[in-house]
């Protein structure tokens, strides 16, 4: 699977500007081979890593108030579940990201688990086996201080301070 057809995945499995349904997503990776589901899978792991950094860590706090380790990771499965404009943005610039902000529910766990679980019934290991990247290790980048969150983001403070 290409990183196109991954993004080509996600939007099919969206309904309107919402995260994708997790539902969804099983209906339209079902039909795939094992290797498909798990390239898919992995695609997603390594779009969880990338987007491991303090700094969207911060901008989810501005947003939200307080994230800790586990909201912020399924942030970021909400995030990818927006589709790739929400990526990039997120991962170059996340002051930018208020316009994709349309529901308090900022979390879309299962999203990251619909391959896992389709490789597990057919009982084929799980994408993460195939990296060393590990998308809960420690965010990359400078750790942020919560006072200067208005500073960093702008845009954000303006929106949700």
């Amino acid at each position: 699977m290409t990183e196109e057809q991954f993004w080509n995945q996600i939007d099919q499995a969206r309904s309107g500007s919402a995260s994708a349904s997790p539902d969804r997503l099983k209906e339209l990776l079902a039909p795939l081979s094992n290797n498909e589901v798990s390239d898919f899978g992995l695609i997603f792991y390594e779009k969880l890593c990338d987007l491991n950094t303090w700094r969207l860590w911060a901008a989810g706090n501005l947003i939200v108030g307080w994230m800790d380790q586990e909201s912020f990771h399924y942030f970021r499965s909400w995030i990818i579940g927006k589709g790739r404009e929400a990526f990039e943005t997120a991962r170059l610039d996340p002051d930018g990201l208020g316009p994709y902000i349309d529901d308090a529910e900022l979390n879309n766990e299962p999203l990251e688990y619909v391959a896992v679980l389709l490789l597990l019934a057919h009982k084929q290991p799980g994408p993460r086996e195939r990296t060393q990247r590990d998308a809960d290790g420690e965010p990359t980048g400078v750790p942020f201080d919560e006072s200067t969150l208005s500073k960093m983001f702008p845009k954000l403070a303006a929106q949700f301070e």
